[in-house]
């Protein structure tokens, strides 16, 4: 009995279990001899991979899931003896066609950043309306790069802000976490610039007493996340909401960081949330994480 079996069998698995489970992690490591994998330095982003591949064998996702629990149960063991330091499977999950998808049309991440970077600020000649566009392309970064919804910029006060080391705090919400982001080097530049020069000509009468990042008319904040939300759609018709770009950031994040990490990074009280947007559009993340693992 090899090192593995004996392993599943102390764990108190049946005889056919332990059988079972032997036989998926011997597919599995054809399937790394194969693809020129090494085990030791499995990622996230492979285990997709993976998970794509059985798709691609099997119609069920019942089987996948039970292969995925085998392999699982594989990664648990190589991180007992130490020669894995996480499971890249956990919370990989395939559901049945009937479920309701909470996700869908997602931007990939070129689609993402070519809404920040067409996001026009000098083309209108009224001087207060440049003011706004420049102050909404600020916004626009911080829904491409940080996934932020319009509650996370409500909350968002001029002491939240360290751009001299390049990093928001994003304070916690009635749903979200508090979490603090990093920003893009273009984004500070942006940012000190509407800190500085745009954000004192919007101020009403020059209120140096409100402490919001973002002054909008009357405090509604809403409404011009929705103006934004029409102009981004100018630039590409396949937007729809706040909410759609963030899941789309989310599930970019998912493709390059582990579970836990993304969970810090989009403010998800739970693990279980984070889970969702693989559970629910896994077919989706795999085109995302395909762009930079193609399957050969």
């Amino acid at each position: 009995m090899n090192k593995y079996k004996i392993y599943l069998s102390k764990e108190q698995y049946t005889e056919a279990t332990v059988k079972s489970y032997d036989i998926q992690a011997e597919k599995f490591r054809e399937w790394l001899l194969l693809t020129g994998l090494e085990c030791n330095l499995f990622d996230y982003k492979q285990a997709i991979q993976y998970v794509h591949y059985l798709q691609q064998k099997h119609e069920n996702p019942k089987t996948i899931n039970h292969k995925l629990t085998a392999i699982k149960h594989y990664f648990n063991y190589l991180i007992h003896i130490g020669e894995q330091a996480q499971n890249p499977f956990t919370g990989l999950k395939v559901q049945g066609e009937k479920k309701n998808r909470l996700l869908h049309n997602l931007l990939s991440q070129d689609e993402l950043e070519d809404l920040y970077y067409s996001y026009e600020t000098e083309k209108d000649k009224h001087p207060r309306r440049i003011l706004i566009n420049k102050r909404n392309k600020v916004m626009v970064g911080l829904m491409v790069y940080q996934g932020l919804n319009t509650s996370d910029m409500k909350r968002l006060k001029l002491e939240h802000l360290e751009l001299y080391k390049g990093e928001i705090y994003i304070p916690k919400g009635k749903i979200g976490n508090r979490r603090t982001l990093s920003l893009r080097a273009w984004q500070v530049m942006e940012f000190i610039s509407y800190i500085n020069e745009v954000r004192p000509k919007l101020l009403p009468k020059n209120n140096t007493e409100i402490t919001n990042v973002f002054i909008a008319s009357k405090d509604r904040l809403t409404d011009t996340v929705s103006w934004i939300i029409k102009k981004l759609k100018k630039i590409n018709h396949k937007v729809i909401n706040t909410h759609q770009i963030r899941a789309s950031v989310i599930v970019h994040w998912l493709s390059k960081h582990h579970l836990r990490k993304v969970q810090i990074l989009a403010g998800h009280k739970y693990i279980s949330t984070t889970e969702r947007y693989i559970q629910e559009n896994l077919k989706q993340l795999q085109e995302v994480v395909n762009n930079y693992h193609p399957i050969s």
